[in-house]
């Protein structure tokens, strides 16, 4: 096997048998190795910017990645097929929506409807299955934007209410998070603000088992230690918010934080709390960071910790500690076992 098709291969075999034009200068080859591919019969094209290996199944994940690579670079999953590719009720995949930042490049995507976008924050964006999309959040503003017309608020307000709580039973979305956007995103204008925000406004944070679970244990190991209680849902930062906390102490500058498993251990998860603990610590807060499989097996350590939080706190220490469980194998902010 020559040389560029040894590294066709192994650019395709990361993306289900397939390989972009723009994948050319990543792996080191040239237009003429990508001609050379075509002339072959190994390597069979999919629209005009990408190739398939003959000897790579098809199938309707390969077709949605290939809609995402021929908007690329920098395209993601979007809106309505952000969400049929999570599997939210009532959204599928047959046409295949695509979005990339305003101005990002000329070239029209045939394999998707592209919609470009003039500002795309990270933590809006992640990965599931293998495939870049839009979280399940973001989406569904997306969604609630096509209702922002008055005449259509009601139906809006019936439609994306029923998105949301399907998001929310398959732990997509927590009402914290959608808070927490209403908060970030209304403050620039974005159509489907006013859907966002009364729904929100019927789905306070800590209401369902799904998110109170966890904060009810919390506040059981506190309550049978007898350590001093914190405060629910506080909203920090004032002009410049920096986001809801899960907890403040009250009378220290300490915010705390109850992580699942599910919501906080993927790359782009644990990108998103370390910008906002970074962000707090520079605010003058002190972070503790309680991890789930501390409250059930290890209550004693969360306890221990919070008592460490509280007394850095009161000596002026500014820094994130995070409880023994925590997944993360090397927080930016603090360490597991607290520094």
């Amino acid at each position: 096997m020559r040389d560029w098709e040894q590294r066709f291969c192994a650019c395709a075999a990361r993306h289900e048998g397939l390989i972009a034009q723009f994948h050319l200068g990543e792996i080191g080859c040239t237009s003429d190795d990508w001609w050379s591919a075509r002339r072959t019969g190994r390597w069979v094209p999919v629209g005009r910017r990408l190739l398939r290996s003959a000897s790579a199944p098809v199938s309707e994940s390969q077709r949605i990645r290939a809609a995402v690579l021929d908007a690329s670079p920098g395209a993601i999953l979007h809106g309505p097929s952000a969400l049929g590719w999570a599997n939210v009720h009532g959204y599928g995949l047959a046409r295949v929506h695509v979005a990339r930042m305003r101005g990002i490049s000329g070239v029209k995507p045939h394999l998707a409807q592209l919609h470009e976008l003039r500002a795309l924050r990270a933590h809006h964006v992640v990965v599931m299955r293998g495939i870049v999309i839009q979280n399940a959040l973001r989406a569904i503003w997306t969604e609630a934007g096509r209702y922002s017309q008055p005449r259509r608020f009601e139906i809006g307000l019936k439609k994306i209410g029923a998105v949301l709580d399907d998001a929310h039973r398959q732990h997509l979305v927590t009402w914290a998070g959608l808070h927490e956007m209403v908060d970030d995103i209304s403050q620039r204008g974005r159509a489907g603000t006013r859907i966002m925000r009364h729904l929100a406004g019927e789905r306070l944070p800590g209401t369902s088992p799904t998110e109170s679970r966890m904060e009810k244990r919390f506040e059981t190991v506190l309550a049978e230690a007898g350590v001093r209680p914190m405060q629910r849902q506080i909203k920090l930062g004032g002009h410049e918010p920096i986001g809801r906390a899960d907890y403040s102490d009250g009378e220290l500058p300490v915010w705390g934080e109850v992580n699942s498993l599910i919501h906080h251990t993927t790359p782009t998860d644990r990108a998103a709390d370390e910008r906002r603990y970074e962000a707090s610590v520079t605010a003058g807060f002190l972070v503790l960071v309680i991890w789930e499989d501390d409250l059930w097996a290890n209550p004693r350590a969360v306890v221990d910790l919070l008592a460490e939080a509280r007394r850095r706190a009161r000596k002026g220490h500014r820094l994130v500690l995070h409880s023994p469980s925590c997944p993360w194998p090397h927080p930016r902010f603090g360490d597991p076992t607290g520094p």
